[in-house]
């Protein structure tokens, strides 16, 4: 499918971009489309290239020399990954898999190099984007990790609340996110163990409801008040 230039300002690391540089962009992109459970990439091989999240879940992890699954994210609609993006030349830093149904934008990383080559203003443009979505990624973590293991699980419940909650006509919101509490402890750095405790605490006090598909925040307000 081929997309209008203006369909790339969406991205926030395409928005300063002019209406000739984003043509330049969309000339060198490609849908891709990846059914559920499958590798977009792997640690450590080549880095091709850079992608965005038009549909669907990705998660994003590394795994320890003791074989154990850290995972650094979850991934949906408009996101860019791997965050190292075009000005890198290291190995992807991380594997990416696909949770949902997926389809992205993929900008090949050698075509995109002869593209700021060509135009240079569009380097320093896309460089100042990523240097403050790293900034924010750091901000994120640090704030993360000087909470309480209970804190942390809210402020993620909130977090997942706003990026991919549905509105219910009852006032409640869903995240569909097939999610395992052993997923969710690895994202945060967290025992399974504490996460089953706070989630089944937020439970009993009739603030969510949750399965192995989908969190169900039935009190966002209460959920607040921890935080």
């Amino acid at each position: 499918m081929v997309y209008s230039p203006e369909f790339f300002r969406q991205f926030p690391i395409f928005s300063d971009l002019t209406s000739n540089e984003l043509a330049g962009v969309a000339e060198i992109s490609n849908q891709r489309s990846f059914p559920k459970g499958t590798n977009i990439f792997i640690e450590g091989e080549e880095r091709k290239a850079v992608y965005f999240i038009l549909s669907g879940l990705v998660k994003v992890y590394k795994v320890s020399e003791e074989g154990q699954e850290q995972i650094i994210s979850f991934l949906h609609s408009n996101e860019m990954f791997p965050h190292v993006g075009f000005f890198d030349e290291t190995p992807n830093p991380a594997t990416a898999v696909t949770i949902t149904e997926v389809t992205l934008l993929s900008i090949p990383i050698k075509e995109f190099d002869a593209l700021m080559f060509r135009k240079p203003e569009i380097s320093i443009k896309v460089m100042k984007v990523m240097g403050k979505k790293l900034l924010e990624l750091q901000n994120r973590i640090q704030s993360i990790t000087s909470q309480s293991v209970f804190s942390r699980i809210v402020s993620t419940l909130l977090r997942f609340s706003k990026e991919l909650g549905e509105q219910q006509e009852d006032g409640t919101i869903r995240i569909r996110m097939p999610m395992t509490n052993t997923d969710f402890a690895s994202l945060i750095g967290v025992t399974r163990e504490s996460v089953n405790r706070s989630l089944n605490r937020l439970k009993k006090e009739g603030i969510i409801d949750h399965s192995r598909k989908e969190i169900h925040i039935l009190d966002e307000d209460k959920l607040i008040d921890y935080t």
